[in-house]
């Protein structure tokens, strides 16, 4: 199975990662800046650009202050932000970005959930324009309840994903997230075209073999899906960084043999 196995990371962190990992998944709020101008931005990008492995994959695209749903959304600052952070990290070669953002996606307690689902199709077909032609997707990922009130299954996702009705927005699948709020992996069976990108991690968040998260039977769905994707390491790492990032790689890379 040809699955390139990437890690969500700082940039601090790069130069003590073990080696054999294809890509880095960056923060986007917090690397790519987009609530600064592009001459606050231009320092940074060189540091970015000379990265190895490459960044292919953004996360943390939209900071808890920035609100994309509720009575408080700002939608001229909106597109202004997700202008910035889709052409910055299409800059950078990246090919996904994932929408996760709990807290700028948590619907208000008396707040519509039809007006709060129409906003969310909203945002993403903003997301999707400003994607269109920078071979760049957007991946919802669906978080579980203890995280954010809307959009906690894959197939919530999806459906979501039906409404923009865009190509450039697709679904992410996390097992972490499967695992907490008891969700099948099989859902992901069920609808796979949509799928677009996979976080990894073991028990509690740890290193992907270090628990019993059923990684095998979500690698054997990905491989029946004929999944064409890749998957980042998303997890809480020990105190030995280069050692524990070695051994998660070593177990992937046996799950795709």
């Amino acid at each position: 199975m040809d699955l390139p196995i990437g890690i969500c990371i700082s940039p601090d962190k790069v130069p003590t990662l073990a080696p054999g990992y294809d890509y880095l998944e960056l923060g986007v709020s917090s690397t790519l800046v987009p609530l600064e101008s592009a001459s606050e931005y231009v320092s940074l990008k060189a540091s970015l650009q000379s990265l190895s492995p490459p960044i292919r994959a953004f996360n943390l695209f939209v900071p808890g202050q920035i609100k994309v749903v509720g009575q408080d959304v700002e939608w001229d600052k909106v597109e202004l932000y997700v202008q910035r952070a889709v052409q910055r990290a299409a800059d950078l070669a990246a090919k996904v970005i994932v929408f996760g953002s709990g807290g700028a996606r948590a619907v208000p307690e008396d707040f519509s959930r039809a007006l709060a689902w129409g906003q969310l199709v909203r945002f993403l077909s903003i997301c999707a324009d400003q994607a269109a032609g920078k071979a760049l997707t957007i991946a919802i990922e669906p978080l579980n309840c203890r995280e954010t009130n809307i959009i906690n299954t894959y197939l919530e996702g999806v459906a979501l994903a039906k409404d923009v009705a865009q190509d450039e927005v697709r679904v992410l699948a996390d097992i972490y997230h499967f695992m907490m709020d008891g969700e099948p992996l099989d859902d992901i069976a069920e609808e796979p075209d949509w799928l677009a990108h996979v976080h990894l991690a073991g028990t509690g968040r740890r290193w992907p073999g270090s628990g019993a998260y059923p990684l095998e039977r979500l690698f054997a769905i990905l491989k029946d899906v004929d999944y064409k994707g890749a998957a980042s390491v998303e997890c809480r790492w020990g105190d030995d960084f280069r050692d524990e990032t070695a051994r998660a790689l070593a177990f992937l890379h046996k799950l795709t043999a």
